[in-house]
């Protein structure tokens, strides 16, 4: 049994999925007492009442990142760099303060100059980011011991193929980002240690692989687009399984959140991928899915001029302080659940309740359906529009309409969980990290729990395709590790720098990097 969750602004889904079926689904919302405890609890009891024994592994997206990006609401970071010679540090300024700190690392690892930093970071978010840092964090780690700053994200873990300036750009996002995963990923673990669920626990990126707890917890701004990555995903599996035809092929995603909407793009039944994603106030160069978020969900609120782009709480029918959109659909008869009369009653604040609730509804289906229009042009025969969210059904003959170029707006069975059901589904993909120095006669492999130590020949000279076939070799063997099953044939090296290692005028070995990892999927 796998345990997908997918924790989004408004409410946390989770669902258990076995033998290629959601065997139980649980929604609530994300303000709950007890959180991810109560929603685990039940969850697990709901499968069998015999607690975690059969949980292979937890599969975690979230929208926090995405949702405080876009908001404006993480916090200001400075950014110290470490740029050595040869470079202008002003290349590498991506902070609200930009610092730059003595010290220096050749390009091979060595640290030719001590590091010096003054003055003190004026924020308590600091990212720092040395050149060449990937082949010794030496002076990272020190400048870290150094600042007296509660939060810290370092160069060496944002990106090892990454030029120095990307490098701190992303680490900059990084930094940003750590406050407000850190808080949702302990209240995860907290709760997953309570329910008894003892499972190795990966997150899903922006671009549907994984990353461990460890590295996610290094690189938060990985989880960008965690949330349209895990919709989509669960969406197309849905729509696989309970609808004819038997496969999508092209298509546009929408899933309705509380906080944001997000329409995603997928091409030949998997998301397409764009580079260098980012949101709001921060950029990174990783990969994510082609998606455009929209600052309109179910619970955001609604004044005299319409839509506000910010959610202050839940619809007033479920207790919320403003109108939202999800009140408008309760007048108009589309929704049940709740409190009608104060629906009704938060509308009528702002005029007929029954006007206010059109005009609402007619502004919020426009922007979705010019995010989908916006991406029919990225993809051949796009004719079908697949819905996800506790709101799908109610809105899919408003977006069928606004839609004239679009054929068939689909609602799959589970809808409302989709973005826990693409965790739940995603394949085992963990990013790994080679690195080896064969003038040294070692290799080190990153991927999931500790750096695996190997020794390999000293001063052997590979050709590219040998030392790409040992990184695919150490990839697949990391992801059957994280409870994958790939081949060398599964794996792709998305990074690859090699360079000779020369003394005394002579080769004396060979220093490669490269990153890879099993491609992105879906089990079936």
């Amino acid at each position: 049994m796998i345990l997908g969750i997918d924790a989004g602004g408004t409410n946390y889904d989770a669902v258990a999925f076995e033998d290629g079926e959601v065997a139980a689904a649980a929604k609530m919302p994300a303000d709950t007492e007890g959180g991810f405890e109560t929603l685990l609890a039940d969850l697990v009891e709901s499968v069998d009442g015999s607690g975690d024994s059969d949980v292979e592994r937890v599969v975690v997206s979230t929208t926090r990142v995405l949702n405080a990006a876009v908001q404006d609401r993480l916090p200001d970071c400075t950014n110290v760099v470490v740029p050595g010679v040869g470079l202008s540090p002003e290349l590498a300024y991506a902070g609200d303060e930009n610092l730059v700190a003595e010290g220096c690392i050749d390009h091979r690892g060595r640290v030719t100059e001590p590091l010096e930093l003054e003055p003190e970071p004026s924020h308590d978010v600091v990212a720092v980011t040395a050149k060449f840092s990937t082949r010794n964090p030496s002076l990272e780690k020190q400048a870290a011991d150094a600042v007296d700053a509660p939060t810290v994200a370092l160069g060496h873990e944002s990106g090892g193929p990454l030029g120095f300036p990307s490098r701190a750009e992303t680490t900059v996002a990084n930094a940003k980002s750590k406050p407000v995963f850190d808080g949702f990923e302990s209240s995860l673990h907290d709760a997953l240690e309570e329910t008894g669920i003892d499972a190795p626990v990966y997150y899903l990126n922006g671009d549907a692989a994984m990353l461990s707890r460890e590295a996610a917890h290094a690189t938060p701004a990985h989880t960008l687009r965690s949330g349209p990555a895990s919709s989509s995903l669960g969406l197309v599996a849905l729509t696989d399984r309970h609808t004819d035809p038997a496969s999508l092929t092209n298509a546009v995603c929408v899933d309705v959140g509380g906080t944001t909407t997000d329409v995603t793009l997928v091409e030949n039944g998997f998301p397409a991928l764009a580079e260098e994603v980012g949101a709001g106030c921060i950029s990174t160069f990783y990969d994510g899915v082609v998606a455009v978020n929209t600052t309109a969900g179910g619970d955001t609120r609604v004044d005299e001029d319409g839509l506000t782009g910010v959610r202050d709480g839940p619809a007033a029918a479920f207790g919320g302080p403003s109108p939202t959109p999800t009140d408008a659909l309760h007048v108009l008869g589309d929704v049940t659940e709740g409190d009608d009369s104060a629906a009704r009653d938060a509308l009528s604040a702002l005029g007929d309740p029954e006007e206010v609730a059109n005009e609402v509804l007619e502004e919020f289906v426009s922007a979705v359906a010019d995010s989908v229009r916006s991406l029919e042009g990225r993809a051949d025969a796009l004719e079908t529009v697949v819905l996800g969210g506790a709101l799908a059904n109610a809105l899919a003959d408003r977006l069928a309409e606004k839609l004239d170029t679009i054929s068939d707006v689909v609602v799959p069975q589970n809808a409302a969980v989709c973005g826990a059901v693409g965790c739940a589904v995603a394949s085992v993909s963990v990013r790994t990290d080679v690195h080896i120095d064969t003038a040294r006669g070692e290799m080190t492999v990153a991927s999931t729990g500790p750096e695996k130590v190997d020794e390999v020949e000293t001063g052997i000279q590979y050709d590219d395709d040998e030392a790409r076939e040992l990184v695919r070799s150490e990839t697949a063997e990391a992801t059957r590790r994280a409870g994958g099953d790939a081949t060398t044939e599964d794996v792709e090296v998305t990074a690859f720098r090699s360079f000779n290692v020369v003394e005394d005028g002579r080769v004396v070995g060979q220093i490669t990097d490269a990153t890879a990892r099993a491609k992105p999927g879906r089990r079936e």
